[in-house]
C-alpha cells in the first residue's frame, strides 16, 4: 500500500507520491469540445514537473498538443474505505525525446514492453512534459478522512 500523506507533506513530496508510488493515472483534456483521455504512466518528476511518454501516432497524443489544459487523476487501493486518490490540473507540452533515456532507465518495464525495438520506440515516443498548477488529495484511509489542497 501507499504511505498516507498529511498537511506538512511538501509539493515536491506529493509529485514524487503521484510519480513512484501511484504511478498509474488517468490523463483527460478535451477534442473538439469532447472528453478525451487515456490511462497512463506517470514516467518521471522533475524540477516540479511531471512526465509521461505517448506515441507521437496516437490520436491522443494530438488531443494533448491541440489543447494542452490536461486533468490527471490517480487512485490506489483494495475498495473505497481503503484508498487514496488525487487529481492534477495543469498544463502540458511536448518536449520531444527530452528525458527519454532517463525515462527508459527509471521505468525498467519499457525496456520489456518496446524489446523488439527499442531504439524505435524512443524514436516515436513523445515526452509530454506537465505543469501543476493545483491539485486534491482524499485518503479515506484515515479516520476522519483526510483531504489536502496542493498549489504549484
Amino acid at each position: 500500500m501507499v504511505r498516507i500523506l498529511n498537511n506538512q507533506t511538501s509539493n515536491e513530496e506529493f509529485l514524487e507520491f503521484a510519480t513512484n508510488e501511484v504511478h498509474n493515472v488517468d490523463v483527460a483534456t478535451t477534442h473538439h469540445g469532447a472528453p478525451s483521455a487515456q490511462v497512463c504512466d506517470l514516467v518521471l518528476n522533475k524540477n516540479g514537473k511531471l512526465y509521461i511518454v505517448t506515441s507521437s501516432q496516437n490520436p491522443f497524443f494530438q488531443d494533448l498538443i491541440h489543447q494542452p489544459k490536461v486533468i490527471i487523476n490517480g487512485y490506489k487501493g483494495d475498495g473505497t474505505m481503503d484508498s487514496c486518490g488525487f487529481s492534477i490540473r495543469g498544463t502540458i507540452k511536448n518536449v520531444e525525446h527530452e528525458y527519454i533515456d532517463e525515462i527508459f532507465e527509471k521505468n525498467d518495464y519499457l525496456n520489456e514492453i518496446y524489446a523488439d525495438d527499442i531504439e524505435g520506440a524512443k524514436e516515436d515516443l513523445r515526452v509530454l512534459e506537465i505543469t501543476p498548477k493545483e491539485a486534491a488529495y482524499l485518503d479515506h484511509r484515515t479516520h476522519p478522512i483526510f483531504t489536502r489542497k496542493f498549489e504549484f
